[in-house]
């Protein structure tokens, strides 16, 4: 029975089909941290058996994992990922590493939006697939995570509702709404977005 709560309470974080994408090989392009660029079939491994959050690439018929250390930027379809040092919101099976974090770039603007995507482990015969949406103003290195509702192998405690909030300083109301987590996974995207293309809500 406890098996079955997780599932209901961890529901809205697993992964669909169409957005496990980018965790099936598909053809990408790359630029390496020792200045290499190129194209092969792509994919982004999470951590799992003692190995680290990883992008792997096939061309030519040979495989080669690339940890996250690195990986400047890949794109894998229309998923964009860029390598993120000290990110501090680790987690799951991530937490065994010291590796830098392989963020998907949601939104750029004043306010950048990205998914972080860990695995939990729960036990030997369930892994759980989560997307944690992480925020940060632009030109800034400091993440905001936002979780409404329980995200699972994630600790609410390192990202209150508020600091989220702040990052719209130009729209009280929106503000308002982030910092009681009013705003549902489904709509950040977009209210993200909206922002950034200066668009206001009505008191």
């Amino acid at each position: 029975m406890r098996f079955f709560h997780f599932l209901l309470a961890a529901g809205a974080f697993l992964l669909p089909a169409v957005a496990r994408a980018q965790f099936n090989f598909a053809p990408g392009t790359y630029q390496l941290a020792n200045g290499s660029k190129g194209e092969a079939s792509l994919k982004l491994a999470l951590a799992e058996n003692g190995s680290p959050t990883m992008m792997v690439g096939v061309k030519n018929g040979k495989e080669r994992k690339f940890r996250a250390a690195e990986v400047t930027a890949f794109t894998v379809e229309n998923h964009r990922f860029v390598r993120v040092n000290d990110f501090r919101f680790l987690s799951g099976t991530d937490a065994d590493f010291k590796d830098p974090a392989l963020l998907e770039i949601l939104e750029s603007g004043p306010v950048e939006l990205f998914y972080y995507y860990y695995q939990v482990e729960m036990g030997t015969n369930f892994k759980a697939h989560v997307k944690l949406p992480v925020l940060r103003k632009a030109g800034t290195t400091t993440f905001f995570a936002y979780c409404p509702g329980r995200t699972p192998g994630f600790d609410q405690k390192l990202a209150p509702g508020g600091f989220v909030a702040a990052l719209f300083p130009a729209d009280p109301v929106l503000q308002r709404q982030f910092a009681t987590n009013a705003i549902s996974r489904a709509q950040l995207a977009a209210a993200v977005h909206a922002y950034n293309q200066g668009v206001r809500l009505n008191p």
